[in-house]
């Protein structure tokens, strides 16, 4: 018998009669421990059974013990619920009415400190504007009248008045220019400085000298109360 399985594994296989003699006996090793875990299993599993045989024959002999078994199981699985979850039980059993939660406040900003990001807070100002009054105010130097948001690009009265109504009004000068300092492109930098005023500045300063107070600018001609006026805010001596 042996011969013949040797006689196939050469001339269908090609094995030597060596590697034919290990497969032989590889074979029978690899079906045992294929085996192995179905009769371990197997084995547990009949034992598990007649455990469960016994335990139920001694609930039918002795109802006491079934109805103890029953009460301790109960009990424990409502001893192991939540200390939260009972508490709320408890609530909905006496028949106490739910309250309604408060809604969070928010952060009150005034104007100067409110950013483009969250002056988009405000209905019909979006990205594009925001950022628009933010680098107006930058430029300026900071806001000293609540009128002065009408001079953005996009804001009317009733606008304003929504931001506003959100982020308070405060005057606040953050930056301010030296005039008896300041070069062309420091005073054009400004929005309300145009080029041709700065030239006339720069060149009044040198024919005459420094500038003491804002109202020295009037010695220009060229200059109104009103054009002083709105840059006095922003000018340092």
């Amino acid at each position: 018998m042996m011969d013949n399985w040797f006689y196939f594994l050469k001339t269908y296989l090609g094995f030597t009669r060596k590697e034919s003699r290990g497969f032989v006996f590889v074979i029978p090793m690899l079906a045992i421990l294929y085996a192995i875990p179905y009769w371990v299993s197997g084995y547990f599993r009949s034992f598990n059974e007649q455990d469960y045989i016994d335990y139920l024959q001694k609930v039918r002999s002795n109802p006491e013990f079934y109805k103890a078994a029953t009460q301790s199981s109960d009990t424990a699985s409502v001893a192991d619920w939540p200390q939260e979850e009972n508490k709320k039980t408890d609530n909905r059993q006496k028949g106490q009415p739910l309250t309604r939660p408060e809604a969070p406040q928010l952060n009150s900003l005034l104007f100067p400190e409110a950013t483009a990001v969250e002056l988009q807070m405000v209905s019909g100002v979006g990205p594009v504007l925001s950022a628009r009054i933010e680098s107006f105010r930058d430029k300026l130097g900071g806001f000293h009248s609540p009128e002065q948001l009408l001079e953005v690009y996009g804001i009317d009265g009733e606008l304003a008045a929504k931001i506003y109504e959100l982020f308070p009004f405060q005057a606040q000068i953050n930056r301010r220019i030296n005039i008896n300092e300041a070069t062309f492109k420091d005073l054009v930098g400004h929005p309300y400085i145009g080029a041709g005023e700065a030239k006339v500045i720069i060149a009044y300063r040198n024919q005459h000298g420094r500038y003491e107070v804002a109202n020295d600018l009037l010695g220009i001609k060229i200059f109104t109360e009103e054009w002083v006026g709105r840059i006095a805010p922003y000018l340092s001596f």
